[in-house]
């Protein structure tokens, strides 16, 4: 099956996100509240919360059973081209674009003997063109393993970037392949740096006939609408930075990411630390950045570079982004940040008054031992500012009981708020 890698990435990645989530919320300051009995992660049914035509497409069944872990649904998609697994409702809808392009895009024939004759070709010249791209003495490509890996290709990270498991081959980048491959992209409205196998192998093989020239890119036409590559938002502005995105060459995009954050006044070991960071891709660290320079103003803006450090793997970069991305919409559409400051591994926001804003890129929170602490704790810190009542927002909703004891603790609750936060324009 070709998604039978991502499958088992994703399935490994569940416990680790779970823990992340776990830590995020962990206080040491312990509530001082008559708490109600917690509650386990359960199964939900994708017929009460999401709409029939999210459920069932052409090329796709959604299976009935989500399974909640606490804060993310996790969803088992049946699709024409295999089965995968994905975390969270947001990555769910940039799944469901990604298989329409992929079925638009198997639509169009192309010459794939040509292709691997081709791609056979760029190995050579691969082979030809290392010395020219690598460091002629390969000190630093013999450390593989251990704590030599930490080391790894230290030499070309010094004020340079690594690419990307996300992205081609620097070859590929230099004869232009890469071009034809975003311009591709953005016909079919997604990201050419997105992580799904099949979208990738159908993004080549395209890339690759347009290469050869024998497919115009200017004849494609995508029957594909929205977004699809970019986080959360359907609104104009995404479309076109995943359109940037798509068309900027990734050691651009490298280089602009790190004279905006230089230019917030940010440290530069903590910005190189940040743009070396495997587990974004450029998509990704573009949209990081992006948001934080959208946000110019709000105090302690690196604490969210900070936290990007430590995302290690794909999804927990994206759930990082996605917390940057819905409070700088706070900012942008509810009210003006004063600043940012930690919350265990996450960040919250306050307003110059005081008063506590947490903003979650959750799917449906229940009330466990987890929430109640944070909750607890932070209600404590509320009573101690001249704020109003701590507001959170999240982009799902919460149990009838969460709800109920955040509202009794004096939480202002606000749920679905994608479209408060990221109004479409």
């Amino acid at each position: 099956m070709f998604y039978d890698k991502r499958v088992k990435i994703l399935i490994g990645c569940i416990p680790v996100i779970i823990c992340f989530f776990a830590l995020c919320f962990v206080q040491v300051v312990q509530p001082q509240y008559v708490l109600a009995e917690f509650e386990q992660p359960r199964i939900l049914k994708a017929q009460t919360f999401l709409k029939p035509e999210v459920l069932k497409g052409d090329h796709y069944t959604l299976d009935e059973e989500v399974h909640n872990d606490g804060v993310l649904n996790h969803y088992s998609v049946n699709t024409t081209f295999g089965t995968v697994k994905v975390i969270s409702t947001s990555s769910l809808y940039i799944l469901i674009q990604e298989i329409e392009a992929i079925a638009a895009m198997k639509k169009i024939e192309t010459d794939d003997t040509a292709i691997e004759s081709l791609k056979q070709s760029g190995k050579n010249t691969a082979a030809g063109l290392k010395n020219l791209i690598d460091d002629p003495q390969g000190t630093f490509e013999s450390a593989a393993a251990g704590v030599g890996s930490l080391f790894n290709r230290a030499k070309g990270t010094i004020g340079k970037r690594e690419v990307t498991g996300a992205e081609d081959s620097k070859v590929e980048q230099l004869i232009g392949f890469s071009k034809s491959k975003g311009q591709i992209a953005n016909q079919f409205r997604v990201n050419m740096y997105s992580r799904n196998e099949v979208l990738q192998t159908e993004l080549d093989r395209l890339a690759w006939a347009d290469y050869l020239g024998g497919l115009g890119v200017g004849v494609l036409t995508s029957a594909v609408p929205g977004v699809g590559g970019v986080i959360l938002t359907t609104s104009g502005t995404a479309r076109l930075l995943n359109e940037a995105i798509n068309t900027t060459p990734s050691s651009e995009l490298w280089l602009q990411n790190k004279n905006k954050l230089s230019g917030m006044g940010m440290n530069e070991d903590t910005i190189e630390l940040f743009l070396n960071n495997p587990a974004f891709s450029p998509a990704l660290q573009t949209v990081l950045v992006a948001t934080l320079d959208s946000m110019q103003g709000v105090d302690n803006l690196e604490l969210y570079v900070k936290i990007a450090l430590q995302a290690s793997n794909p999804v927990m970069a994206k759930i990082l982004t996605e917390s940057a991305v819905l409070t700088a919409g706070y900012h942008k559409n509810v009210a003006t940040l004063k600043r940012l400051a930690p919350m265990a591994r996450l960040a919250r926001a306050e307003k110059d008054d005081g008063t506590i804003v947490l903003v979650l890129p959750s799917d449906h929170i229940i009330w466990s031992e987890m929430v109640a602490d944070l909750a607890g704790s932070l209600i404590e810190k509320a009573k101690k500012s001249k704020g109003d009542e701590p507001e959170i927002w999240a982009l799902g909703d919460f149990s009838a009981l969460a709800l109920r004891e955040l509202e009794g603790m004096g939480w202002k609750v606000h749920t679905n708020v994608r479209s408060q936060l990221m109004p479409t324009e």
